[in-house]
């Protein structure tokens, strides 16, 4: 028997604004997080903007932590306050599921320079740079002793993860599960995408016919998945209805997806069988949507494969355009903006598409939030290696 599983809480650390209300009222007002580039010194390269996030670092609650643990752990307690319990859970009946992109690279990154620099950092310290980190922190914090996944495949981690909480929940393997992902800055990626020169010296422009790359960022989206049934009986409010997921791998190349969108075409349809959508139920897809040249054609051509006619009547938006590039936790990102979407019937715009690329020819939602009817929504998320994911979401409309 599958059971249906509910989103009944949202924490969300972004750029823009340090809880997700704060933050989705931003993004409706068309805020953009991106700036100068301040917590890195990177002064060969020729980009020197990301979107950073202004939370003070140090102990959480009396405990080292790293960033990236300390904007989870903010993200999953607002989570936790939104979803209002549940109490008397078991623990092994709870599970953690994050995406990891750069995760523990910053500390990494410190340990090795303080070595190299002769100094003896603590022999601990090396201990924070494991991809786990975060997920650990969040089992910790959520008094989770099952199953704990990390998943890392680049920018598609945090959607496949919520997709794997989802598969545990429906299977009846678990009753409550934190899931989604965390990212910070770090030097290695910053150099690695500037060397593929994928990372736009300017803002970044979604699916203009002058799209440059990307800008990277940071931030934090936890969401609380448990069954529907038990969510109803405790009176929680369903934020959402995760509907099931899709993956595919492009098997194309390392760092280009595919240029007609194959594999993301799949993960597309994959999503929307699973979740029992026809094209024509579903009124938003959160794009990936990264503004580099190979990418924003190739998923506008996925999108228009998979949903056939009824493209032409879909909303879609990025969310890079706001929070910039998160990485790991940019598919978490892109499930943030639909879900809220589906509960407020406003979509977030896509800032700075005033030149549109005749290739991307869909309604991206241009500059300016806009209201409409969302009954359920496709979240994106494509990553190098070709590794491709997509959520289905539905609204909640009381049965």
């Amino acid at each position: 028997m599958i059971r249906r599983v509910a989103i009944t809480g949202v924490g969300f650390v972004s750029s823009l604004a340090q809880d997700a209300p704060s933050t989705w009222a931003k993004m409706l007002e068309g805020g953009c997080g991106i700036g100068p580039l301040t917590k890195l010194s990177m002064p060969g390269e020729p980009a020197q903007l990301a979107a950073e996030v202004r939370l003070p670092s140090g102990p959480d609650r009396g405990r080292r932590v790293t960033f990236g643990e300390h904007i989870a752990l903010v993200a999953l307690r607002e989570a936790l306050r939104t979803t209002l319990g549940p109490k008397g859970l078991h623990p092994r009946r709870m599970g953690a599921f994050q995406g990891a992109g750069t995760s523990g690279l910053p500390s990494a990154e410190a340990f090795a320079q303080g070595r190299m620099a002769g100094r003896r950092p603590g022999a601990a310290d090396a201990i924070y740079q494991s991809p786990t980190t975060i997920t650990d922190a969040l089992g910790r914090e959520l008094g989770a002793m099952g199953p704990r996944s990390t998943v890392m495949t680049a920018c598609s981690s945090s959607l496949m993860a919520i997709g794997q909480a989802w598969e545990r929940i429906a299977s009846g393997e678990l009753d409550l599960a934190v899931a989604g992902g965390a990212e910070t800055l770090c030097m290695t990626t910053y150099a690695g995408f500037s060397s593929l020169k994928a990372m736009d010296p300017g803002l970044c422009r979604p699916f203009s016919r002058d799209r440059a790359g990307l800008n990277l960022g940071e931030g934090a989206a936890q969401f609380i998945l448990e069954p529907l049934d038990q969510a109803l009986a405790r009176g929680a409010e369903i934020q959402a209805e995760v509907c099931g997921y899709g993956a595919s791998l492009d098997a194309h190349h390392s760092t280009a997806p595919h240029p007609e969108g194959e594999g993301a075409t799949m993960a597309l349809r994959m999503a929307m069988d699973c979740a029992g959508f026809n094209p024509e139920d579903v009124d938003l897809v959160s794009a990936h949507g990264t503004a580099t040249p190979a990418n924003d054609s190739s998923e506008t051509a996925a999108i228009r494969a998979a949903l056939g006619g009824a493209a032409a009547r879909v909303s879609v938006t990025s969310t890079k355009s706001q929070f910039g590039h998160t990485l790991g936790a940019s598919g978490a990102v892109g499930a943030f903006a639909a879900v809220m979407a589906l509960r407020t019937g406003k979509v977030s715009p896509t800032l700075r598409l005033e030149n549109p690329d005749p290739a991307c020819d869909l309604d991206y939602t241009p500059l300016f939030a806009r209201e409409r009817v969302v009954r359920a929504a496709l979240v994106n998320a494509f990553a190098f290696g070709g590794n491709n994911a997509c959520l289905a979401l539905k609204r909640w409309e009381g049965r």
